[in-house]
């Protein structure tokens, strides 16, 4: 038995006739991989489903089994709760963060909270959180097997999406042996490995690219706290074609690997007045402090957050400061 929970949580899935899953706002592989693959275990037990996310979802992920069967774009606050028995919550440290609702206070369903976050706030009426794992899919892996799951190809599809979008391929921190050894066995299931790579690391829209470019321009190093950082107002953001993966693709693909640093920002205002907060760790430095302290959470090497009711400049300068209070200062 991997987890002491796992029968717990089975229990109340088999007492449930009705569920809610979600996929958090701005859903990465991860989310949408877990929300799927839970879906169909939870459909083995013939049960009724119905997947929600508060925003839409990154067509780049429209390859996977299953996509069609997320509903996108759903307001949180006029779902009818009391149609269900049950809401699983997946890769969510914060409901604020599953549902994109202002504040903490929960709607009146029993919740199952199943997550690998370091700063997840336990907010379930069952908790199974495993910080020192890679993905949430890693994490429905092993609670699959305490279930007696036979996992077939659909649904080693959608947990190994969740693997590699999280682990960047294996090439993140907290990938381990662990990790590669799930991997191995979804791939024996006659995944297509590199279809899902190309998928996610191989197809990205040429306006994307010229949005890149942009970055590039923009891009600081603040070489007295070791950090580098780009602030995109909503006028430059609107004029790249507004698409809400720019700011997570960014940051992992190139705010990681400068040189010097020890990890990057890149904040958009993706809303008049809402500026968007991305952090990656190059060395280790926990850039999940940062997050918290701007509403956000996340891992040591990846995390995010964000500020509302500021003016661009006002939360850009919010973002630096807090950023130079956890950052190591140069001599």
């Amino acid at each position: 038995m991997n987890y002491q929970e796992s029968l717990k949580i089975l229990e109340e899935i088999k007492k449930a006739k009705k569920i809610l899953i979600n996929c958090h706002k701005n859903p990465d592989p991860d989310s949408v991989g877990s929300a799927l693959a839970m879906t169909r275990f939870v459909k083995s037990l013939g049960k009724e489903i119905r997947v929600i996310c508060p925003t839409k979802v990154n067509n780049r992920l429209g390859f996977i089994e299953d996509f069609e069967l997320i509903e996108q774009s759903v307001d949180f606050n006029n779902v009818n709760y009391e149609n269900y028995d049950l809401f699983i919550v997946l890769d969510s440290s914060s409901w604020d963060f599953a549902s994109k609702m202002e504040g903490e206070d929960l709607p009146k369903i029993k919740m199952i909270n199943m997550d690998h976050h370091a700063t997840n706030r336990m907010f379930g009426f069952i908790n199974l959180v495993d910080k020192s794992l890679i993905a949430t899919a890693e994490l429905l892996y092993m609670f699959f097997e305490d279930c007696g799951f036979e996992i077939d190809k659909k649904v080693a599809q959608q947990l190994l999406m969740g693997i590699i979008g999280d682990s960047g391929v294996y090439r993140f921190p907290g990938t381990t042996a662990r990790t590669l050894e799930i991997a191995t066995k979804l791939i024996l299931k006659g995944v297509d490995q590199n279809e899902i790579i190309k998928n996610l690391y191989f197809s990205v829209d040429f306006e994307e690219f010229k949005f890149w470019g942009k970055v590039m321009e923009e891009m600081q190093y603040d070489r007295v706290y070791n950090f580098v950082w780009v602030a995109i107002s909503n006028e430059i953001y609107k004029k790249f074609g507004a698409v809400k993966n720019y700011k997570e693709d960014t940051a992992t693909t190139f705010f990681q690997s400068i040189a010097g640093s020890d990890f990057g920002i890149v904040m958009i205002e993706e809303e008049k007045d809402c500026l968007n907060i991305s952090l990656r760790s190059r060395t280790g430095l926990d850039v999940s402090q940062i997050a918290v302290e701007l509403g956000g959470g996340g891992h040591r090497y990846a995390a995010g957050g964000g500020i509302k009711g500021l003016p661009f400049n006002e939360a850009v300068e919010k973002v630096l400061e807090v950023a130079r209070k956890y950052a190591k200062k140069t001599g």
